[in-house]
């Protein structure tokens, strides 16, 4: 009597998810509406900081590569929002991504030759509109 190599790979398939989901591949439990907003506010309140940081960078001697550097943070701040922030306030959210894409496009469209004082104030105005939406985030998780 010989063994059928299906069988005996779909066994093997049934024990190694058997074995999966006992060693605790499961989804975890929700937070809380109150642990999720308290998340989303400690996000909103460090991206409000990056982008503080991005703005106060903007003096007349930096450069572009410094600029675009102060930029990741703000970007690793962004996603770090969008993690904790997705059960609260959704729509909120979106304008925050928006505001946030429009940000980057600025940022990334400096041409490497320019000077700061030429991208200042553009760059100012998109991280202000970003603030501003970050804001109303904070207000809808009451933060």
């Amino acid at each position: 009597m010989s063994k059928n190599p299906n069988r005996t790979f779909a066994g093997a398939i049934t024990l190694a998810a058997a074995i999966a989901l006992l060693s605790g591949c499961s989804t975890p439990a929700a937070n809380t509406p109150q642990e999720n907003e308290s998340q989303a506010c400690a996000a909103t309140k460090a991206y409000a900081s990056a982008l503080t940081s991005f703005k106060d960078s903007l003096t007349p001697t930096s450069t572009v590569d410094q600029v675009k550097e102060a930029r990741e943070q703000v970007a690793k701040a962004h996603e770090d929002l969008l993690k904790a922030s997705e059960a609260v306030a959704e729509d909120r959210v979106d304008a925050v991504k928006e505001a946030e894409n429009k940000f980057s496009a600025a940022v990334r469209d400096i041409p490497d030759d320019a000077t700061l004082a030429q991208a200042r104030a553009s760059l100012l105005d998109e991280a202000a509109n970003v603030q501003a939406a970050l804001s109303d985030l904070g207000t809808s998780a009451k933060c």
